[in-house]
């Protein structure tokens, strides 16, 4: 029993997320990598909804992490591997809160994951997998990582990786060096913007050569092509690559044979865009997106500083967001009694109706007071169901009567 004055415990609702997931810095990113899905995503989610008999759920895929957001059913049943981390309850509502604030990002104050949230919602809707309770989950927690990142001064946090890749092109590169970018994501679209401004001459290359257009003609820049780029990179200094691509898209076997001067590629891919052995050639500087991730001192001193700062909001926020939760799922189990309720009431007025011959013996008192009586009835049947919902604050906490 609780102690008086304790708030009441919260016991995980099946309509709560259950998260699975593999994530750097706990795992290492080649890792992460082997559970990253980009092709035949819709028959994988409703393969994953099948066997796990989930009700909802959401997959989304980042640079740094794979996590499945499951509601109901076994969520242990999509067995992704070993090694995979579990969240559940409130632990599970702190880390999606942690996730979106940024404070899980290589770089403090990642902006990219809100959208990336969205659209991992917006196509698990569009396949079926996910419905009401991920939309208002989802929505919920994007809404309080807002709240929290502002709290925390992280409003202008830095972009991902994207950031730290325009860094080292502008202090290892001279004004002038041509620069490709392969892929027409949101890094991509980032470093499209930002190059140019600093003298830089940017071209993008991507499978779909439209998508590549797309991008590059509203900031007036080139295109190449990229089997081009595939086969030989002559006339660019540098090559950054952030692709969906399931296989590398340059090689060792297709470049061994070439001599150049040097060029960088920054691969920002997950899996990589190239081959770790095209670092065997002694004109290619490559970088991975280990390099980009890795945890320097500063780094680690101002997440954990954050982390520190942003404990008590976590524990307020993720339980709001589990009150609130259960406040949906015990409206929509109250909606469902109630229906029920409705056509039981029904079916025993249809049945009264039914017996009238049976009840000639009746003067009209009686029979009034007898639908008097089924009216009461129906009323504190259903008055007792709606004083079984609980009642909240303002935050979607739960108060006591």
């Amino acid at each position: 029993m609780t102690e008086p004055g304790h708030p009441q415990p919260i016991m995980r609702s099946n309509m709560e997320p259950v998260l699975i997931s593999f994530h750097a810095p706990i795992h290492d990113l080649d890792v992460v990598a082997q559970h990253v899905v980009r092709d035949g995503i819709p028959a994988r989610l409703r393969d994953w909804q099948r066997r796990s008999g989930a009700r909802e759920m959401v997959y989304l895929a980042t640079c740094q992490r794979v996590l499945w957001m499951v509601w109901g059913g076994e969520p242990d049943a999509i067995d992704p591997g070993a090694g995979v981390r579990r969240y559940e309850g409130e632990e599970a509502w702190t880390h999606l809160l942690a996730m979106s604030a940024g404070l899980e990002s290589a770089n403090l104050g990642d902006r990219e994951i809100p959208g990336q949230l969205k659209d991992a919602l917006v196509q698990a809707r569009q396949v079926g997998v996910a419905g009401e309770e991920a939309q208002a989950s989802v929505e919920d927690v994007i809404r309080e990582g807002q709240r929290l990142r502002a709290r925390l001064g992280l409003a202008d946090g830095n972009v991902s990786v994207a950031t730290v890749a325009l860094k080292h092109l502008i202090e290892g590169l001279a004004s002038g060096s041509s620069i490709a970018l392969v892929g027409v994501g949101p890094m991509t679209q980032y470093l499209a913007e930002r190059l140019p401004e600093h003298g830089f001459k940017v071209s993008v290359a991507n499978r779909t050569r439209s998508k590549a257009h797309d991008l590059a003609d509203p900031l007036g820049l080139m295109t190449v092509d990229l089997e081009q780029l595939q086969h030989d990179p002559a006339g660019f200094d540098a090559i950054v690559s952030a692709t969906a691509a399931a296989e590398p898209v340059f090689t060792l076997d297709a470049w061994q044979s070439l001599k150049r001067p040097l060029v960088r590629i920054l691969d920002l891919a997950l899996p990589p865009d190239s081959e770790p052995g095209l670092e065997q050639l002694p004109w290619v500087h490559r970088i991975d997106l280990n390099a980009f991730l890795a945890q320097t001192a500063t780094a680690r001193a101002q997440r954990a500083e954050a982390a520190l700062k942003a404990e008590p909001y976590l524990v307020g926020a993720a339980r709001r967001l589990r009150h609130r939760a259960q406040a949906r799922a015990h409206k929509r189990h109250l909606t469902t009694s109630q229906e029920r309720l409705d056509v039981a009431w029904g079916a025993l007025e249809a049945e009264v109706k039914t017996l009238e011959d049976s009840m000639q013996g009746l003067d009209e008192a009686q029979r009034e007071a007898l639908k008097e009586i089924l009216t009461r009835g129906r009323t504190l049947a259903f008055r007792a169901l709606v004083q079984t919902q609980p009642r909240t604050n303002p935050n979607g906490e739960a108060v006591q009567p």
